[in-house]
């Protein structure tokens, strides 16, 4: 059987040499670098990926639109036509073509999952970044946790009084017709790759889901998606989650893999900005960790601690959020989850998706190392 590719033609046999070239090349790269983290930093980490990115970027601000909206859609295009140009030849017997039809989902994985690693998932064979600016995620005692959800109330209070005397940001809508800068959130992730000596690259190009809502009805606020090197979220999330959801995954795009480091790098990106709204935005951010773990720890220190010292504004604010989050009922409670769970743990994150609440241990450790 032949396939068509541009004017030549290729046999099976001779396709199938080609994907087994290109498996192997990646399992062989997978095994070195997962033996040897330095070899992963000096030949993934300072070379390939930031080859990779440097084309993936300049495609982003030459191409009128999302490229993964035109990718998708291509892909599944691909792989529907030779599924059934496979199964509907008819000169040779059916259980041939099952055979080969095999055979092609086994080339079609073996690119997508070489095209993963190759463009970002070897990113996760590299040292920690925690570990390259030795921090630290030892527990928090509980005096401690209400001792920083006392000092982020404080600091939280300020920042919402002084944007409530802004007018055009709308405050008292709370800040539902507000469209963030996502060019100082790139801006500010590149300060903080230079700051910290990781290697930089040129802007961050945020892009949107559409439909409104596909990703919040599947328990996701953003995703960064590697084939296109694409950081993403979903419009459908209050103003007041967008920075810091957007620098999340922008700090993926950066390299980063473990998600805890991602929101401390949103934080920092967030509260270092010029701009009042985003880091208002940040804060708040960290504060709903915060005022989580202390809610867990004790219950009732934490409601008579709030009950006193949290604005009506911030009380207005966070149920903002949590009605705009009702808008977008889960598709499936509970099996993103699952399956990002068990994502993470596959490739190295032994915490799995808990690693998204080591946000405040990575806080004081690095509030401690730094400032």
């Amino acid at each position: 059987m032949l396939i068509n590719i541009g004017l030549k033609k290729y046999s099976f046999k001779v396709l199938a040499n080609h994907y087994v070239l290109i498996g192997l090349s990646t399992l062989g790269a997978y095994l070195i670098f997962k033996f040897s983290p330095y070899l992963a930093d000096q030949i993934y980490g300072e070379l390939i990926f930031p080859s990779f990115r440097l084309i993936l970027d300049t495609i982003h601000f030459t191409f009128p639109v999302p490229v993964f909206l035109c990718l998708i859609p291509l892909v599944f295009g691909v792989f529907i036509y030779y599924s059934i140009s496979i199964l509907s030849t008819g000169v040779k017997p059916k259980g041939v073509r099952l055979l080969n039809w095999m055979k092609f989902i086994l080339y079609f994985s073996i690119i997508i999952s070489s095209s993963f690693y190759w463009l970002w998932g070897f990113n996760y064979l590299r040292t920690s970044s925690i570990d390259k600016l030795e921090l630290r995620t030892q527990p928090i005692e509980q005096d401690r946790v209400f001792e920083m959800l006392e000092q982020q109330t404080f600091t939280l209070n300020l920042l919402r009084k002084k944007l409530s005397q802004i007018e055009a940001l709308n405050p008292e809508d709370n800040f539902l017709g507000i469209k963030p800068d996502y060019c100082l959130l790139s801006s500010g992730l590149q300060d903080f790759l230079r700051d910290h000596g990781f290697a930089s690259f040129g802007k961050f190009r945020l892009r949107y889901w559409r439909p409104e809502g596909i990703l919040l009805r599947n328990s996701t606020a953003g995703m960064y998606f590697p084939f296109t090197g694409e950081p993403t979220i979903d419009p459908g999330l209050h103003p007041l989650q967008k920075p810091f959801t957007a620098s999340h995954e922008m700090a993926h795009a950066a390299g980063f893999t473990d998600e805890g480091f991602c929101n401390l790098v949103a934080w920092l990106v967030c509260i270092h900005s010029e701009d009042n709204f985003i880091r208002y935005a940040g804060q708040l951010a960290l504060w709903r960790y915060t005022a989580r773990a202390a809610s867990q720890l004790n219950r009732e220190r934490y409601v008579a601690f709030i009950d006193k010292y949290l604005s009506d504004e911030i009380r207005s604010d966070l149920l903002s959020i949590q009605e705009n989050r009702d808008r977008f009922p889960d598709f499936f409670p509970g099996l993103q989850r699952r399956v990002y769970d068990t994502y993470l743990r596959a490739h190295g994150v032994s915490e799995g998706i808990a690693s998204y609440n080591n946000l405040l241990m990575l806080v004081e450790s690095y509030s401690a190392r730094f400032e």
